[in-house]
């Protein structure tokens, strides 16, 4: 199906080129889960830079392409599929039901892709940052430095299992990619179908409508996403002393910390890492589809 090639390209090739905005971003999440001030954009970018030199904006960067591929893959595929299916065979008159269902079922099924993918990806981001000055009171983290994302995720098989591999955040998960993808969209399904699209043409309507999707997606669901991070940057390894936090604990914990701002920290990197991948993987999908189309639908 064209739809599988063309969001499976469209994915890989967004998360990559947004990467470094990614990392900056969860750095940030899991600062804040640790108790601590989060650094500003600019002063983040120095300090990863200074420590870690251009390969720190890309830790997890491998395993997140090649997961992204498969993930939107389902998702772009899904949620066509399911649009069509509602188009022929349901009564839903509603265009934005319709594709509200589509989006929903979407998100749902790549949960189960998306959590482990992001379970490694989380942990390569942050193991040089949880390596060091790490306190008694900090969330249950690893301090193991891994050399590769394979590295990482036989680590976790060792010491923490399929299971965990597998199912840590999950939960967490499919409840911020239910909204996120429903939002995501309509959102986009909506801008294609304005007077706007045919203004700006078959080339800027994708960048400008995928930006502004990876906005709608975001924005309303980026206080689950910063929990999710804490939730899955806990190790659930055998030896450690500290006992797993749920997400209502880390939520809480959260809004201790620091009020309802705290949900909110990391999120300038995301939205500029937003506005780039879904730019791009909207774009390359339109593309990718108006060739494979006509050719094998």
């Amino acid at each position: 199906m064209a739809s599988l090639f063309a969001g499976s390209v469209g994915g890989a090739i967004g998360v990559g080129v947004s990467y470094p905005f990614d990392t900056l971003s969860t750095k940030a999440q899991v600062s804040t889960g640790e108790g601590k001030s989060p650094l500003n954009f600019a002063r983040s970018m120095k300090v990863i830079w200074k420590n870690e030199g251009l390969h720190g904006f890309f830790e997890g960067v491998l395993v997140t392409m090649i997961g992204q591929a498969i993930i939107k893959a389902i998702q772009f595929a899904v949620n066509e599929i399911t649009f069509l299916w509602l188009e022929k065979y349901s009564t839903i008159q509603s265009n934005i039901i319709k594709m509200a269902i589509a989006g929903t079922l979407a998100g749902l099924l790549s949960s189960f892709v998306v959590s482990p993918v992001e379970l490694v990806k989380i942990r390569m981001q942050t193991q040089k940052k949880l390596s060091r000055n790490k306190k008694d009171d900090d969330v249950c983290t690893s301090s193991v430095m891994f050399k590769n994302e394979l590295d990482c995720a036989r680590w976790m098989v060792r010491n923490e299992g399929w299971r965990a591999l597998l199912f840590h955040g999950l939960g967490i998960t499919i409840v911020r990619e239910i909204p996120s993808f429903a939002f995501y969209f309509v959102a986009y399904g909506l801008l294609a179908q304005s007077a706007l699209a045919d203004v700006l043409g078959s080339h800027a309507a994708p960048l400008i409508f995928g930006a502004m999707a990876g906005w709608a997606m975001w924005i309303p669901t980026y206080p689950i996403d910063i929990v999710k991070t804490i939730v899955q940057v806990q190790t659930t390894e055998k030896e450690t002393k500290h006992e797993l936090l749920s997400s209502w604990q880390v939520a809480a914990k959260l809004y201790r910390a620091g009020g309802l701002r705290a949900f909110f920290d990391g999120l300038e990197p995301k939205l500029a890492r937003a506005a780039v991948k879904h730019a791009v993987t909207f774009w390359v999908y339109e593309v990718s589809m108006n060739f494979l189309r006509p050719r094998y639908g």
